[in-house]
């Protein structure tokens, strides 16, 4: 530490992530806790970083996060020499108003840089899938977008999807996905407002209802660095369907994009925040495309170069 304090460096970058971890030392072994790991980048000395700490917080929030962050930077004497802030473009760091960057920003008192990471492909599988294999290389049209956000009327919507004239195979994925989902969002600490949307979401296209009951939010911004937006929206797209008036070829597509995210991709994401089961969820992932090729081939093959 004091070789670092020393000679911090002129300029430097101010990176943070966080993620669920399991206790398996602590006075607890078995629990998970939410912790965050920042460090400093800057030449010449620390072109690859040095991590200044690994504390657990109470909330992934962008308060938590942001603050998380300065009570290391104030003790390391940083504050003055950060010039950029590193992070992942999920709502907690990247919001306009109480995200984690715009927070961090304000207590340093000046404008800094906002170098927001690339949408890591496993996250972003889906949509990817959608325009891979569903879209036939492109997004769906604007105006479909445009129709959901100007005209929904959340009192609404189509009969939820239910694959019962699919495999047991798949019935037993569905039976599973609904346990997990119900688990995650009954738990004392519930996913952030993006994820839960998602999980209520997909709960609902496959016929059951979140522990908070049946509700519609309004669509929000939809770009390219928004990779949960596209998700809800082809959710919300295919159960508004017949309201927005969709034609059925667009109708198919979006059920089988909807079966991809219901039953595969939402519980695998969603349990995907405790990295020392990242391997085995991956595994188990890439085992379940190999066998929904014999349901939708084009989608199942679009996955393993996407993730």
């Amino acid at each position: 530490m004091a070789a670092f304090s020393e000679d911090p460096p002129k300029y430097a970058a101010l990176h943070w992530d966080g993620k669920m971890l399991r206790d398996v030392l602590g006075s607890d072994p078995g629990t998970t806790s939410e912790t965050l790991a920042v460090l400093v980048s800057g030449p010449p000395a620390y072109p690859e970083g040095k991590l200044l700490g690994v504390p657990v917080i109470d909330s992934s929030t962008g308060t938590a996060q942001a603050e998380a962050s300065m009570d290391l930077l104030e003790p390391w004497g940083l504050t003055g020499v950060i010039t950029a802030l590193v992070f992942d473009t999920t709502a907690s760091n990247s919001g306009v108003h109480r995200g984690a960057a715009k927070l961090l920003e304000q207590q340093l008192d000046r404008k800094v840089f906002y170098l927001s990471l690339q949408t890591p492909h496993s996250r972003s599988a889906g949509w990817c899938c959608m325009g891979e294999s569903v879209w036939q290389g492109q997004e769906p049209r604007r105006s479909l977008v445009q129709a959901l956000q100007g005209r929904l009327d959340r009192s609404y919507h189509r009969q939820p999807y239910n694959p019962v004239h699919q495999t047991k195979w798949l019935n037993k994925k569905k039976k599973e996905c609904k346990e997990i989902l119900q688990r995650i969002l009954r738990s004392e600490k519930p996913p952030r407002a993006d994820y839960r949307e998602m999980a209520e979401l997909t709960l609902i296209v496959l016929g059951d209802t979140p522990p908070r009951g049946i509700h519609w939010s309004r669509p929000g911004a939809i770009h390219q660095a928004r990779w949960m937006a596209r998700n809800l929206y082809s959710m919300k797209m295919f159960m508004f369907a017949e309201q927005l008036e969709y034609d059925e070829e667009t109708v198919v597509k979006l059920e089988r994009l909807n079966l991809f995210l219901g039953l595969f991709y939402t519980p695998m994401w969603m349990s995907s925040t405790l990295a020392a089961d990242a391997p085995a969820n991956d595994l188990q992932f890439m085992k379940d495309m190999m066998k929904f090729k014999r349901t939708d081939p084009e989608i199942a093959q679009a996955v393993p170069t996407k993730t």
